[in-house]
């Protein structure tokens, strides 16, 4: 008699598999297209928005009086964020990378970050209320302390390294940023006591400001705007870079500055140009900081103490009331294609020194 072959269990497992395989093909296949046309649509933005600026500009006699004033303006409040936002940012950024213990750069490192989120409208609102005015009974008090700030860090930080004990210096390891406070409150102090006593002598009318909201202004709350982006990418850079490089300098008898500056700071150096020229490019499109407190005056003039009005905050002020295909629409149009382009090429070159420096990572 014959014996029936065995039922396998085998098959239908395999048909439950090939069908849930091309359920998933068919699904990964729609999720591909998906995924493409949202990056060809977003192709087409980035191409649609140039080609909508030139075709819509209009050059008329005499644009470049009214477009250079407004060019130079953006660039004036750009150049004086970053001198704020630089030596902030990368100040921060070293001591938090390279120095700081890492329960304080677990804290610090967010907080800082989060200053990004503050609403540039509430940092503008702040200039023009409380900081134009104080700069302006108070700039020479101002300029005092930024003459004497370095020398009195220096001079703190030398006193540290010849006078305090060994065994004190090897305590504060990490913690050094907190013995610069006193003699930043000192510096402080004495800035604003010069700076009464240079004003009661009649010598303040030299650095007098012509209008209180003025390019000083713009560039130290600008500048705070900024420092968050110059921080996080300089801090990741450095972060970046590999410990044993710091290690094995100071194994071979370098100090901890040595190593930063002839190792780390030349690794890490495509990263800080990076996060420098994304910091110029959002201080070069900021609009509401510019617009609230810089006295929207068109000049062409590189003093700090005096106004100065960018593209972006023209185009706030202006393009409501721009009748379309007029002149004047027009140069409105062109002053946004001249800040596109600029800020485009800014980003452009930030990611081609940043793929410089993730190349030199992986070479290391």
């Amino acid at each position: 008699m014959p014996v029936p072959a065995p039922v396998s269990s085998v098959t239908p497992l395999a048909a439950r598999f090939a069908q849930r395989a091309g359920v998933r093909a068919r699904r990964e296949r729609r999720l591909r297209v998906s995924l493409g046309i949202a990056a060809a649509l977003l192709a087409l933005l980035a191409v649609a928005m140039p080609a909508f600026l030139l075709a819509s500009v209009r050059l008329t006699p005499g644009w470049q009086e009214i477009v250079l004033p407004l060019l130079a303006g953006s660039f004036k409040a750009a150049v004086y964020a970053v001198l704020v936002a630089l030596p902030l940012g990368l100040g921060a950024a070293i001591w938090c990378a390279c120095f700081a213990p890492p329960a304080w750069r677990a804290l610090l490192k967010p907080l800082f970050e989060l200053f990004e989120a503050v609403p540039a409208v509430v940092l503008g609102l702040i200039a023009a209320l409380l900081l134009a005015p104080w700069l302006a009974r108070h700039v020479l008090a101002f300029a005092i302390f930024l003459t004497l700030l370095a020398p009195m860090l220096a001079i703190a930080g030398l006193t540290w390294q010849r006078v305090a004990p060994l065994r004190w210096q090897r305590r504060w390891v990490g913690y050094e940023v907190w013995l610069m406070l006193p003699p930043l409150l000192l510096t402080c102090a004495v800035a604003l006591w010069a700076g009464d006593q240079f004003a009661a002598a009649g010598l303040a009318a030299l650095l007098q400001p012509q209008t209180p909201w003025n390019g000083l202004v713009i560039g130290l709350m600008l500048g705070l705007a900024v420092m968050p982006t110059v921080f996080s990418l300089s801090e990741d850079a450095l972060f970046a870079v590999p410990a044993d490089l710091a290690l094995g300098a100071q194994a071979l008898g370098a100090t901890r500055w040595q190593a930063l500056w002839r190792m780390l700071l030349p690794v890490a150096a495509p990263g800080i140009v990076a996060a420098l020229l994304l910091g110029f490019s959002r201080a070069l499109g900021e609009t509401m900081i510019v617009l609230m407190a810089s006295g929207n005056t068109p000049l062409l003039d590189a003093s700090p103490l005096t106004g100065l009005r960018s593209i972006a905050a023209n185009l706030a002020l202006e393009a409501p009331e721009a009748a379309p295909g007029s002149a004047h629409y027009g140069l409105l149009l062109l002053s946004a294609l001249l800040l596109f382009g600029l800020c485009l090429l800014l980003n452009a070159m930030a990611e081609t020194v940043r793929g410089r420096l993730r190349r030199r990572l992986v070479g290391l």
